[in-house]
């Protein structure tokens, strides 16, 4: 018999994610009249009783695991987890550089997470990073006799969240390697969140380490130091009103007495605005910035990176400028990985700044936490699964398989599927009886009827509310927690052009997981993952995320396989 915690944790199925809230039980009238409804409903549509029956199996089947993890007294402290595992010794891992090929990680820990549960096996991140890395100086850094604040503004990409965070990784890099200071713009709501946040809401900005290599300001701290009237940047009069108003919080419209758009202008108009977007390729190379030309060694590398677009080069003249601007437009961004924009033609210096993203530009500890719990509730339902099933599960594997769904608004109906055809395009890919957890957007769980069919065990978000304290924590941090627990799957499949998947196959990569054990939904593109990519790939590309960006970063030179 169920306790009180997984009968709650049963009842939440049916609310929906972006809900967030607990389900109030139903009057025994009112329960009666949803039966009847529900009678009539399938009476005059018997095409759904077949899908609905399905469901109600496969909650059966969760249901009867989760009285069984009560009866064993299984908790989420303190337990040994399939990850603690030897990586080696599961195919699904990636072989690892030896510590004598991995210098940077000379004095490097790996890091922990706070919690109240073991979930240290999600940190991927090294804390602190190794002796090469904190003594790093960039080769970038010019002239500065002077002594003088140089400084990096921009406007945030359009889009979702992690729109917003990928072309936050190619702003950081550039600030890193340039020295130069980094300044926020004017908090505001983010596409789909529903409250105005900064970007220390969710990323460990604040770590004394990273503020080492990148300091920041916020937008309201440059005005007051270097936008007044006798400061070195000051607002133009006919933007004073907006812009002082919208210094600390902004609003996205034009007309808005504290626009986003009047900060942006005010930039453009006192610093330089570089022209670099995802379209075209910038390159780091030392010969170039100090205004000679490029081995030849390296001249092939910048022709391979950048294709046919025009390279931006980073050189000294750009680098005297006190304040540079990176704007954001429907038609100039930086949409694309970092890693797919900048090069650097030393590959320790590419290396380092890749673990650089890696270290320091992760969530923070509670969203790990409440991830980490799910992951252990998860592997321990999976351990009483083999048990009853008779089956075993290698040591070296969650347990458990993950998908990532978008619909809703996405605007790429080509990779908007049905149910039945995410069921039929990946049912190969899941082990009888598997568990499969489903991070997505949709509200209608009938939608996934056809994948329980297979007597599979389908979990969600929500089914861990009071198990991962999620309603604790930030709404907006919903889909961050999904993302973490979805990069832990033995298999994932995700959704093509979602950069939110995206980035669950990089999280899996940090972990050293084979992409040949990711998927995508979308038959025609459901193992691009599996191949390694040579050459030149778009600096515009962002429909997925390959392993240059993880592979062997921990070394001095770039791998290149044909596969992996």
């Amino acid at each position: 018999m169920m306790n009180k915690k997984f009968k709650a944790f049963h009842n939440r199925r049916g609310t929906p994610i972006r809900a967030l809230r607990r389900p109030v039980k139903l009057k025994l009238l009112e329960k009666i009249l949803c039966m009847c409804l529900v009678s009539i409903c399938l009476f005059s549509f018997g095409f759904l009783f077949v899908s609905i029956e399905v469901l109600e199996d496969e909650r059966q089947t969760g249901n009867d695991f989760r009285a069984q993890l009560n009866n064993a007294d299984l908790k989420t402290k303190n337990v040994e987890h399939f990850n603690d595992a030897d990586p080696k010794a599961n195919t699904l891992f990636v072989d690892r550089l030896s510590m004598s090929q991995t210098p940077a990680l000379i004095g490097a820990r790996k890091a922990k997470i706070k919690c109240d549960s073991n979930v240290d096996y999600l940190a991927y991140w090294n804390d602190p990073q190794g002796t090469q890395d904190i003594n790093f100086k960039s080769p970038f850094l010019g002239d500065n006799s002077s002594g003088e604040t140089k400084y990096l503004a921009f406007a945030p990409d359009i889009g979702g969240w992690n729109n917003v965070r990928m072309g936050l990784e190619s702003i950081l890099v550039l600030a890193a390697a340039t020295g130069r200071t980094l300044v926020l713009p004017p908090n505001k709501a983010i596409y789909l969140m529903n409250t105005v946040r900064g970007f220390g809401d969710f990323l460990t900005l604040h770590n004394p380490e990273f503020l080492k290599k990148v300091p920041i300001i916020s937008t309201e701290e440059f005005i007051e130091r270097e936008g007044k009237e006798n400061g070195r940047f000051p607002i133009p009069v006919e933007l004073q009103f907006k812009v002082n108003n919208a210094k600390k919080e902004c609003f996205p419209m034009k007309i808005a007495d504290n626009s986003c758009f009047a900060v942006d202008e005010y930039f453009e108009k006192v610093g330089y605005e570089a022209n670099i977007t995802a379209e075209r390729c910038f390159i780091f190379d030392e010969d170039i910035f100090k205004g000679s030309s490029p081995s030849d060694e390296n001249q092939k590398k910048i022709e391979n990176f950048c294709g046919e677009p025009t390279p931006f080069f980073l050189t000294q003249e750009l680098q005297q400028e006190t304040l540079i601007h990176i704007g954001c437009s429907v038609h100039s961004r930086l949409f694309g990985h970092f890693y797919g924009i900048m090069l650097f033609t030393d590959p320790v210096i590419d290396n380092h700044y890749k673990r650089f993203v890696r270290d320091f530009l992760h969530y923070h500890d509670a969203v790990y936490c409440a991830a980490g719990k799910i992951v252990n509730t998860m592997q321990d339902m999976a351990k009483e699964l083999a048990k009853e099933k008779g089956f075993l599960i290698d040591p070296g594997i969650s347990g458990f398989s993950t998908i990532h769904v978008r619909r809703g608004d996405f605007q790429f109906k080509e990779a908007v599927i049905s149910g039945q055809e995410w069921n039929d395009n990946l049912q190969d890919v899941w082990l009888d009886d598997e568990i499969v957890y489903i991070a997505t957007d949709e509200k209608n769980k009938r939608f996934f009827a056809p994948i329980a069919k297979n007597n599979h065990i389908l979990m969600y978000l929500d089914d861990f509310w009071d198990i991962a304290g999620l309603g604790d924590l930030d709404p907006n941090c919903m889909g961050m927690i999904d993302t973490i627990v979805a990069s832990r799957g033995r298999t994932f499949s995700g959704t093509w052009f979602s950069t939110f998947t995206g980035y669950i196959n990089r999280l899996r990569g940090y972990h050293g997981i084979s992409m040949k054990s990711s998927y995508y939904g979308y038959s025609e593109r459901r193992n691009v993952s599996h191949t390694w990519k040579n050459g030149y790939i778009s600096p515009g590309t962002y429909q997925y995320e390959w392993p240059t960006g993880w592979i062997g970063i921990d070394g001095d030179v770039v791998p290149n396989r044909d596969s992996f």
